[in-house]
């Protein structure tokens, strides 16, 4: 086990750090032990023996809820998919099974709000609700309630969460104290997003009491960390700091890794707000080891980030840029793990649109041989009582004809249903149609880019060099070579005509982008600085890639100008070996990425990259600001 300590400051009433000798403390951090993982063996084992069907059940959701506490995301889907997967293949009439489809519903949408995926969180928690009232399950109609609230809170839908969360608490809190405790706690935290400060100190401070009195040390702990948080918004640091250093310690030892995380990477960001940035990245290493260790991408993405502006603010850019390297490989790889779990949950719905679709025909089917079964029998009894009652012809008819009436009765019911389960089988071809047609129509638009491209310029190109190849000093030959000139040349210069303009060959580099930042600065109230480092190296790169440098700051200065309302904005860019790199941060108001459709602008910007054959990063979050990182590789032959 490795250990690493660093001394904190303590502080004054005031909220500044304190200088009195011995006032400071130490604070201890450790590597994070494995022999913890193998307290789940037990259940492992147990799953692998369990009878098929509620033994099962039983295991698979105890499973769920240790990896809920362990912040194991991929485990919580893994099993609430196990979990939908056999409750759909359970030899159970259907009222039966709904009570557990709210159990499985509950886990696969906790997992998906874990992973980010909150929409389709939204949609797993209602279908969880809907089953849990279908069996009169109050409990999970409690938990998905609640989860739904917390989940409107990430999405930043106050006028939905808080609603939801206090009518849960109000129906069923007398019931369940566990969950009307975690109500409290999720109905503080949409109190304190919708910066409602006092309320959410109330909630709290109730739900802390609660967890105390449950034995619940890491919903404690949880509750800590919060508090912390308003305390540090409210510049009592010295509350704070101990609040995160409780949870941090705490959550280590109790193997609460989530708690302990989240403990660390607020202390590192309390040290980074008072400008003691070398305990804030010390406090952060032994952190992202153990993010590494446990392969969370997430904590690893908010100690890096922490980290390079740690470095940054210092004027360490060489380290500073390492880290953001580091930090963009790091994005890289939760982009691609989001991008497979929505490419899996699509393939989880394509499958289950299938299996309902193969379980709508058998049903057909089976009312076709229902109907067939009643109809021969009405048939049958129709001639035997006939047979009986010969004698009574009148009373035989009467009868007969009552029967027939029936039949039909039956039959055209029974036609009525099996058309609706025509229809919707129809309804859901079409889904799985639509699925294929997206993807059949970025190949068609792929294919037809190539084809203008080819037979536009590569056309003209072609034709000029077949008759260069046999051209004899002929002066007709020779003007029909011009005009398939004239006409690439055109074609080139439409595409080419915003290239190397006259004031990029005639002036420095960096003296007209800060000519331009002064521009744009002096028309508002912003501030805005520009850093180029080295800036001999930096006006030495070739023209082209000057130009489309300076339009990538156009775009993005005109983006953060229209969207932002930033208040500061920093340019970066910096000259490396075979790269030049590019960083663009301001402190506006931020955006969801998932929900955010690229403009005009930011389309410009990704295609000038991708000629560059550079690459392209954009992390924010609302309330957060926004960071564009851009790396293009550079020729050291065009600079010489």
């Amino acid at each position: 086990m490795a250990i690493l300590w660093v001394l904190a400051p303590s502080y004054s009433q005031n909220g500044s750090p304190g200088t009195e000798e011995g006032v400071d403390q130490k604070i201890w951090f450790s590597t994070i032990p494995v022999e913890r993982q193998e307290s789940l063996q037990p259940y492992y084992e147990a799953l692998k023996n369990a009878e098929y069907g509620v033994p099962r059940f039983s295991i698979l959701e105890q499973l769920a809820e240790r990896h809920i506490e362990t912040a194991n995301t991929d485990s919580i889907l893994f099993y609430s998919n196990q979990y939908i997967k056999e409750l759909t293949n359970w030899d159970e009439p259907e009222s039966a099974r709904k009570n557990y489809y709210a159990k499985a519903y509950y886990y696969k949408a906790i997992g998906n709000k874990f992973n980010g995926l909150l929409d389709n969180a939204v949609e797993w928690h209602i279908r969880g609700i809907t089953e849990a009232e279908a069996s009169n399950n109050k409990e999970y109609q409690f938990r998905n309630k609640i989860g739904l609230g917390k989940v409107y809170e990430l999405k930043q839908e106050f006028d939905k969460a808080i609603p939801i969360l206090e009518e849960a608490y109000a129906d069923f809190g007398s019931s369940f104290p566990r969950q009307a405790n975690e109500a409290l706690r999720y109905l503080g935290d949409a109190h304190y997003s919708s910066n409602d400060l006092e309320k959410a100190k109330t909630f709290y401070e109730q739900s802390k009491k609660g967890s105390t009195a449950l034995g619940d040390t890491g919903k404690e702990l949880s509750v800590n960390l919060k508090l912390g948080r308003i305390a540090e918004r409210e510049n009592r640091f010295d509350e704070a700091f101990a609040l995160y250093n409780t949870a941090r310690e705490s959550g280590l030892k109790e193997g609460l890794f989530a708690l302990y995380f989240e403990g660390c990477i607020r202390i590192g960001d309390l040290f980074f707000r008072e400008k003691n940035y070398e305990a804030a990245t010390t406090a952060l290493s032994i952190a992202y080891v153990n993010a590494i260790d446990r392969e969370n991408l997430n904590y690893q993405a908010e100690i890096l980030d922490i980290q390079r502006r740690a470095f940054s603010a210092q004027g360490d850019y060489k380290n500073a840029y390492a880290v953001m390297t580091q930090l963009a490989s790091v994005r890289s790889q939760i982009a691609q793990q989001q991008q497979r779990k929505i490419s899996r949950e699509l393939e989880v719905q394509y499958e289950t649109l299938q299996k309902e679709k193969e379980i709508l025909s058998l049903e057909e089917d089976q009312l076709k041989k229902t109907a067939e079964l009643n109809r021969q029998k009405t048939i049958k009894n129709a001639f035997l009582i006939g047979f009986l009652v010969i004698l009574i012809p009148v009373i035989a008819l009467l009868y007969t004809y009552y029967q027939k009436l029936q039949a039909q009765s039956e039959l055209a019911m029974k036609q009525e249903e099996i058309n609706r389960q025509k229809v919707e089988s129809l309804k859901q071809e079409q889904e799985l149609d639509l699925i294929k047609a997206a993807i059949e129509g970025q190949d068609e638009e792929r294919k037809r880019i190539a084809q203008e491209l080819h037979d536009s310029i590569g056309g003209n190109l072609a034709g000029i060099k077949l008759q260069l190849a046999s051209i004899d000093q002929d002066t007709e030959q020779l003007g029909l070579i011009g005009k398939h000139l004239d006409e690439t040349y055109q074609l080139v210069r439409d595409i080419s005509h915003t290239l190397i303009p006259k004031k990029f060959r005639n002036n420095v580099f960096t003296q007209l982008i800060r000519e331009y930042v002064k521009s744009i600065a002096n028309t508002g109230s912003m501030t805005i600085g520009f850093h180029p480092h080295p800036e001999d190296k930096v006006n030495g790169i070739d023209e082209k890639i000057q130009l489309e440098l300076f339009k990538i700051i156009q775009e993005l200065l005109t983006n953060t100008l229209k969207h932002a309302e930033a208040k500061k904005i920093d340019i970066h860019l910096s000259h490396l070996d075979t790269s030049i790199s590019l960083l663009f941060e301001d402190n506006g108001k931020g955006f969801e990425l998932s929900k955010k459709q690229d403009g005009i602008g930011f389309k410009n910007i990704k295609s000038r990259i991708s000629e560059m054959k550079g690459q392209l990063h954009i992390d924010s979050a609302p309330k957060r600001g926004t960071v564009v990182a851009i790396e293009m590789p550079i020729s050291k032959k065009l600079e010489e």
